[in-house]
């Protein structure tokens, strides 16, 4: 197979995407087949205040990825139940004796897993954003809280709250602060230590990649703001080889913008406003730094997981092949094919009440998002600020693209362009 041709393309479209955003990188990541066959990298990571200096982007590079992190705590999670630790349809209580709480008796790990168990209102367990920086307050502060409902037909992302639940689970079952079950269960035997946190080692912070803004940016600001597209940008997408696909399915010959094409992958109106409030804005947020150090150095699973592309990737191809790892010519099992088989299978096919699409939550995962290609086999994570990473079983294929550009996943179409990308190349190249 010639991945060379399929490296000169991806490093083409990576040189493109710094779009409306001169400052920040990236890297990308792919394995086929167990092999690593793409290791790109573009742009700056960090920028030294004093001189000035930049450190260009590596596939090592760890970078803040929110809620792709989710992939690897839930991975996690699986690894437990395979050793017998965990199990799906337990009682989480069973384990937690304090989550028993306000009528949570009855509340599993399938149902936080399938994001049905109507857990997900971070107001509830918040004064303010601050709070969240507090590990064992938030830990008890989520065993106390009630259901939004007791209706587990709902679907509703639990995007801060299921990292609390799953993470002070994590930490009951194994008797193990969570990066050291993490460090234990996931990334050693995977060779990965130092390569994933949880809450990032204060000597390690100033190696994760930074939030770049121009120096006439807003010093206050902790969110990204929408910006117009440049003549640059439309012409960039306007040479990418899906562009006309895109075309086709917004039925138009008109330029299409980011959000234009944003809109084909995603839904904002189908949101529920006072659901998506309470599971992803807490008193105060607009004023909270995930990218201040406090903030990295603490324990925030659902949304602060700080990992490198190389990492991610080789956690997707564990996945992707079927929840075994070759390590110096020996096969180690992390997932047993039991296991295995049930966290792949779809869970749900509801609108979520809090993500703007149909998820299809499988036991932790989503599906891939893909316009133009089946993957019906397909699981991962992406991230608030459209990083992600994912594993294709039946092309066994894994894939982690990360990145430190000044956007979101509602105002950003990278993920797209890489994933029908990388989905073209291996549909349409002799295997």
């Amino acid at each position: 197979m010639n991945y060379n041709a399929l490296n000169q393309q991806l490093a083409s479209i990576l040189q493109g995407f710094d779009l409306n955003q001169p400052l920040g990188g990236c890297s990308l990541v792919i394995y086929h087949r167990g092999q690593c066959v793409s290791a790109l990298a573009h742009g700056t990571a960090t920028i030294d205040k004093a001189t000035g200096a930049r450190t260009p982007w590596t596939p090592h590079t760890l970078a803040l990825n929110f809620s792709t992190g989710k992939g690897v705590l839930v991975t996690l999670v699986h690894c437990l139940v395979a050793q017998g630790l965990l199990d799906y349809d337990t009682p989480i209580a069973t384990y937690w004796a304090d989550f028993a709480q306000n009528a949570k008796d009855t509340v599993t790990l399938r149902d936080v897993l399938s994001h049905r168990a109507n857990l997900y209102d971070v107001q509830q367990v918040t004064k303010t954003a601050k709070d969240m920086l507090d590990w064992q307050t938030m830990v008890a502060n989520v065993a106390a809280m009630t259901a939004q409902s007791s209706d587990t037909l709902t679907v509703a992302y639990s995007a801060l709250v299921s990292g609390w639940i799953l993470g002070g689970l994590v930490e009951r079952v194994t008797e193990l602060d969570l990066q050291t079950a993490l460090t234990r269960y996931l990334l050693a035997p995977l060779g990965l230590v130092g390569q994933v946190y949880f809450g990032v080692p204060r000597d390690i912070v100033p190696q994760v990649a930074q939030q770049l803004r121009p120096p006439s940016a807003n010093s206050a600001r902790s969110k990204p703001v929408l910006q117009a597209d440049s003549a640059t940008t439309l012409d960039f997408y306007q040479q990418l080889p899906m562009y006309s696909d895109w075309q086709c399915l917004a039925d138009t010959d008109a330029p299409l913008n980011t959000q234009a094409i944003n809109a084909l992958y995603f839904t904002p109106s189908q949101v529920a406003p006072t659901d998506y409030q309470a599971a992803l804005v807490p008193e105060g947020s607009r004023q909270f730094n995930y990218y201040h150090p406090a903030s990295l150095q603490a324990k925030i699973p659902a949304a602060n997981g700080v990992a490198s592309a190389q990492a991610l990737a080789t956690i997707y191809t564990m996945l992707a092949n079927g929840g075994h790892w070759i390590v110096e010519g020996q096969m180690r099992t992390l997932i047993t094919p039991e296991v295995f088989a049930a966290l792949e299978q779809v869970q749900n096919n509801q609108p979520d009440k809090v993500m703007p699409a149909t998820m299809q939550w499988r036991l932790g995962y989503h599906r891939v998002f893909s316009r133009l290609h089946a993957v019906a086999d397909g699981f991962g994570h992406m991230g608030y600020n459209g990083s992600m990473a994912w594993c294709d079983p039946h092309r066994q294929l894994a894939v982690a693209f990360i990145h430190n550009y000044d956007t979101t996943m509602l105002n950003d179409v990278r993920q797209f362009i890489l994933t029908e990308q990388i989905l073209d190349f291996f549909d349409n190249v002799q295997l």
